[in-house]
């Protein structure tokens, strides 16, 4: 096992070089990850216009408890501001429950960072860093399914090349983030004790409960294909 592993990892690092590498000389990125957004929507069964965005000029904690998985994903990625960083790491325990579950559940790209300001294991505690890297890995397949699915939307509009070039990309991120989901789960978690400590203690239950959920999930988000 050990040795599936390591040779797993290898190759998941050369394909992240080349992605990050790829996608930042491309001109398709923007595009690309309007895609991966509108895919957010569909893994959760629903429909949603990628310029329908909310009109919240701030996020607060009830805000992030109340809208969709995916809108929330669409809205943090909309409004990128340090600002909106600095609240997102003073949410309260349940709120960081919630963001690891929309990003783990609803996108393919892996996150070490949320936001400008927002670095994933500082701003989640030890139990939400374990329950949002082990909700990526587990919901891995269902993202990368509804990923390649989007790429054959007509509403996108895409090229041939473009549309290539996506399935490669989709392929790329969903095996680098899953080693990087399986790497961060242990030192992600470590610092996500030293900058809360409390919240680690308070959502180490509940995050036991919402591994078993977020593993229905899924499966059950495959039923969304339809």
């Amino acid at each position: 096992m050990g040795k599936i592993y390591e040779n797993f990892s290898k190759i998941a690092i050369v394909l992240t070089l080349i992605l990050y590498v790829w996608t930042s000389f491309s001109s398709l990125d923007e595009k690309y990850e309007s895609k991966v957004l509108l895919s957010t929507f569909s893994v959760l069964g629903e429909q949603q216009n990628s310029s329908a965005l909310t009109n919240m000029s701030q996020m607060n904690n009830d805000q992030i408890k109340k809208s969709s998985k995916a809108f929330f994903i669409t809205y943090m990625d909309t409004f990128n501001s340090g600002a909106l960083g600095k609240e997102m790491r003073q949410t309260d325990a349940k709120s960081k429950r919630t963001i690891a579950l929309a990003y783990g559940e609803t996108d393919l790209r892996y996150h070490l960072k949320f936001i400008k300001g927002a670095w994933v294991p500082a701003t989640l505690d030890l139990s939400t860093n374990v329950l949002y890297n082990f909700s990526y890995i587990v919901n891995t397949p269902s993202k990368l399914i509804h990923n390649l699915k989007m790429n054959f939307n007509e509403m996108l509009q895409l090229t041939n090349f473009e549309r290539v070039t996506f399935i490669i990309w989709d392929v790329f991120h969903a095996i680098s983030g899953a080693w990087l989901a399986s790497f961060m789960i242990f030192l992600g978690s470590i610092i996500g004790l030293l900058f809360h400590p409390i919240q680690s203690l308070l959502n180490f239950f509940p995050s036991l409960w919402l591994i078993i959920t977020t593993i229905w999930e899924g499966i059950s988000n495959f039923k969304n294909l339809g």
